[in-house]
């Protein structure tokens, strides 16, 4: 059912800008902006540390287990995310970078690590870019 609902929605999805802070207890505090109709949606939420480093759980989002699979520590991050959403448990894997402009290296990681879990092609988008929920794009007051 999920796989029926990302198809269907998968085409009118956009980018999402991050703002990303750790925390004092070793987790991140992360701001997201998503573009939608009426604008940005804005959402914050506390990924929770979990065991060793890049390893988080993230209750408010339904997130039961985030790992960051691969990063270059300057550039990208590759996540791995075990989910329940509307009582349904499901996998994500997420590729972050600094820029919109992604490197064939973080591709190529995230490419490389997202059949390992067995998920099928077709599940794969890369999103297109929007300057929508850019800070940079909007003009100061």
């Amino acid at each position: 059912m999920l796989k029926r609902v990302f198809l269907g929605k998968k085409d009118h999805l956009s980018m999402s800008t991050r703002a990303i802070r750790p925390t004092e207890e070793g987790g991140l505090h992360v701001h997201m902006e998503f573009p939608g109709a009426d604008g940005c949606n804005q959402v914050d939420a506390e990924y929770l540390k979990v065991g060793s480093e890049g390893h988080f759980r993230v209750p408010a989002l339904g997130y039961l287990d985030v790992r960051i699979v691969d990063t270059d520590y300057s550039s990208f991050a590759v996540l791995y995310i075990y989910k329940e959403l509307e009582g349904a448990l499901s996998t994500m894997v997420q590729l972050y970078s600094r820029t919109q402009d992604v490197s064939p290296q973080a591709l190529k990681a995230f490419q490389d690590f997202y059949p390992t879990l067995g998920l099928p092609e077709d599940m794969m988008v890369m999103l297109p870019q929007s300057d929508a929920c850019n800070p940079e794009s909007k003009e100061a007051p």
